[in-house]
């Protein structure tokens, strides 16, 4: 399986995810509508581990590392820009940086990039980078940006799923904070729970074959992602109509 159809793997995992998020909340709730959110969210928790995961491939593949970071820091302030307008339109502000997952991209490339340093001073600057996306809501907080670090540090995919099993006992409630009834100690909770599909990502990840595909989609996930979120606000849209 080469680069390319993770990036489509990844894609349709998305969708579906924000479909629930966004679209199913709409509807009043009933066990149908409660099962498939519920359903719609778990599919949903396979994205960000591909794409982080390819993060980390773009990171230690691409020729011009300031050019990559910079190209993908120009794109999260674009679609914050259109996030805002929506958050202007509709008076709710609370999806500001947390509905944008590219931020979350951004501040775990930054923090390889710093890693990279051969200064201690400078690679010890990955920890408050880590604490500030946490600080700041951002989609997936340190939990992302952790994940990202794991996945540049070690290779191999075995050892990659292991590390994030790790991270997701250290983050989700079930099982270690709700055996030691400190659930307010965990940031995926309730519902939430269900971030442990993510580990279903290796699934794919230990079919990646290293290549980068036939197709040249190097900006497909930078087309993709804001026409795919246009279109389901634009369904939420007709539906509060």
């Amino acid at each position: 399986m080469n680069r390319n159809w993770l990036k489509i793997i990844a894609a349709i995992s998305m969708t579906i995810d924000h479909l629930g998020y966004i679209v199913l909340n709409y509807f009043e709730a009933t066990p149908a509508i409660d099962f498939c959110y519920t359903c719609f969210r778990s599919i949903g928790r396979v994205a960000y581990v591909l794409f982080a995961f390819m993060i980390v491939q773009g990171f230690m593949k691409t020729s011009n590392l300031k050019k990559y970071f910079f190209r993908l820091l120009a794109y999260a302030t674009f679609i914050e820009f259109f996030i805002l307008l929506f958050a202007i339109y509709t008076k709710d502000f609370s999806p500001l940086l947390r509905l944008n997952v590219i931020w979350s991209f951004v501040f775990g490339l930054g923090a390889l990039m710093l890693l990279k340093s051969s200064k201690l001073g400078i690679r010890l600057l990955v920890i408050p980078i880590v604490f500030l996306a946490e600080f700041l809501n951002l989609s997936y907080g340190a939990y992302g940006v952790l994940m990202i670090l794991f996945f540049a540090i070690y290779q191999n995919p075995l050892t990659q799923l292991l590390f994030l099993t790790g991270l997701n006992l250290l983050f989700i409630e079930y099982p270690l904070f709700a055996l030691i009834n400190r659930p307010d100690l965990a940031k995926y909770t309730g519902v939430e729970v269900i971030q442990w599909f993510s580990l279903a990502a290796f699934i794919f990840i230990f079919l990646y074959n290293g290549k980068k595909g036939k197709y040249n989609m190097k900006w497909f996930f930078y087309i993709f992602y804001p026409a795919h979120l246009g279109v389901i606000y634009g369904v939420f849209y007709l539906l509060n109509r």
